[in-house]
């Protein structure tokens, strides 16, 4: 050992030597696109051969930390409650860091029997592959990873199946034939691994991708109480119900794709006549993508009924913070259910899409007179107003996930008129107050002004439905 120590050294001072050449003032930016790619490969070709061997040692620490061993693990002799405490301290790396590598060294490391013969690793092509210097460990973790977990459950005498995937992934993850009679192809990166990863272990065990008990049982969605103005949320779902959200979340923040079936011209012609960009965050988007959603669906006839009605958000808001006719509101809601009051504007929102029901209670608490529901479009009116519009008139966002409002204030004209309403999202119905955009009705269809900072002070007509676009494109071809 002590001549590999030395040997060791003797490295890192070459190695350091390098490093410094690299690092020095001027060399990369200096150099050609040519040589700064073939100069990363190799650091990274370097790399590969470190994280090799702290895999191994790694494993050799955690062969030395069982459980088993009683109180002469390793941790206990130098002063360590646990390996990856021990790991964190000798290597200075983080906790996260030392688990993860005591946990590939563990699979990666060579068994010895009972008689002292020298065994297989658990997961042997995966070492092999590391020891050469081609397989990185992100691309090992995956292959591990997926291939344990797919085990789970599987008899004894069946888990060679798992070796050819084994093979197979390392193969494609390093670039090599995985036989003789193949051709080499170029490697692929770790997500593209953890992808074929995922179609071997299907074709393997298509029951192991079935939630086990515990994991079923742990799917959660809670709301926590209110912090800085917002509800914070936190949960896990099972995968059929993320990939559920996922679609709506790429369906409704990706509108562009909802015009694939049109000709080249027609696209061009589209795409010629862009509007302003989003300048919201993913992260943003697809909140407002979930107010949308949970507002389809709280007028949805399939949502269970609560007391022989649908689903309803009950929003409070005193009868003096509203202007009769103005409809402009003064002062906060209350939504039941929701320690958190809600803006003016918000409140607004909420009355223009689903009226108002004015409820007059005495100072006793006593009901007194309860009104009929006011200023709401109907399910024909939306559906004709989704025929023309297609969507929300600013963004484009389907008109399932889409709020009536009115361009002029029901409190003005005091009627509820698909001349005087047009679809938006939910982010920008709630916003259409403060954001710069105007709308405008002529003749029937609407028309907007986009704030000035996103486009020239200029009416232009809503784009319209598919459809309505469709038409509106053959015509001008025909000219």
């Amino acid at each position: 050992m002590e001549t590999f120590q030395t040997r060791m050294q003797e490295a890192i001072a070459v190695g350091a030597a390098i490093l410094a050449e690299v690092t020095a003032v001027g060399m990369l930016p200096g150099s050609a696109d040519t040589e700064l790619l073939a100069g990363a490969a190799l650091m990274e070709e370097f790399g590969r051969l470190a994280d090799a061997g702290r895999i191994a040692f790694a494993g050799e620490v955690a062969d030395r930390s069982r459980a088993i061993l009683g109180p002469q693990t390793l941790p206990d002799r130098v002063g360590c409650a646990t390996a990856v405490e021990l790991l964190e301290r000798v290597a200075r790396i983080s906790p996260q860091t030392a688990r993860a590598r005591l946990k590939l060294g563990a699979q990666t490391r060579p068994e010895v029997s009972l008689t002292g013969e020298v065994l297989p690793a658990p997961f042997d092509v995966v070492r092999r592959g590391l020891a050469a210097g081609r397989l990185g460990v992100d691309s090992a973790t995956v292959i591990t990873t997926a291939l344990t977990k797919a085990m789970v459950g599987c008899p004894t005498d069946t888990l060679s199946r798992f070796l050819p995937a084994e093979h197979e992934l390392v193969c494609a993850a390093i670039g090599a034939a995985p036989s003789a009679d193949a051709s080499a192809l170029p490697p692929v990166t770790p997500t593209e691994t953890n992808d074929q990863a995922s179609v071997w272990v299907l074709a393997l065990n298509p029951d192991g991708a079935e939630p086990s008990v515990t994991e079923f049982e742990s799917r959660s969605f809670r709301l926590h109480r209110a912090r800085n103005g917002l509800i914070p949320v936190s949960g896990s779902l099972l995968p059929e119900v993320a990939g559920q959200l996922q679609a709506v979340f790429d369906a409704t923040t990706n509108v562009r794709s909802s015009l694939k079936f049109l000709t080249d011209e027609e696209r061009a012609a589209v795409e010629a006549d862009d509007g302003p960009r989003d300048p919201r965050t993913r992260g943003q988007r697809q909140h407002d993508v979930l107010a949308a959603v949970f507002g389809m669906a709280g007028r949805s006839e399939e949502l269970p009924t609560l007391n022989g009605a649908s689903a309803t958000m009950v929003t409070h808001v005193l009868a003096t913070d509203l202007d009769e006719h103005t409809g402009a509101v003064t002062g906060p809601g209350r939504i039941d259910g929701v320690d958190l009051p809600i803006s003016a504007r918000a409140v607004e929102q909420l009355c223009c899409a689903n009226g108002i029901q004015p409820v007059s209670i005495s100072t006793d608490g006593a009901i007194l007179r309860l009104g009929s529901t006011e200023r709401c479009f109907t399910r024909t009116q939306r559906r004709a107003l989704a025929a023309r519009d297609g969507g929300c008139i600013i963004c484009g966002i389907p008109p399932q996930y889409t709020e009536a409002h009115h361009v002029i204030p029901w409190a003005i004209v005091h009627t509820t008129h698909v001349s005087n309403g047009v679809l938006l999202c939910w982010y920008h119905h709630r916003t259409i107050t403060t954001s710069g955009w105007k709308i405008r009705m002529i003749n029937g269809h609407p028309e907007t002004m986009p704030p000035p900072a996103l486009g020239p002070q200029a009416w232009r007509p809503a784009r319209g439905s598919l459809t309505c676009q469709t038409d509106t494109i053959r015509r001008r071809l025909r000219q």
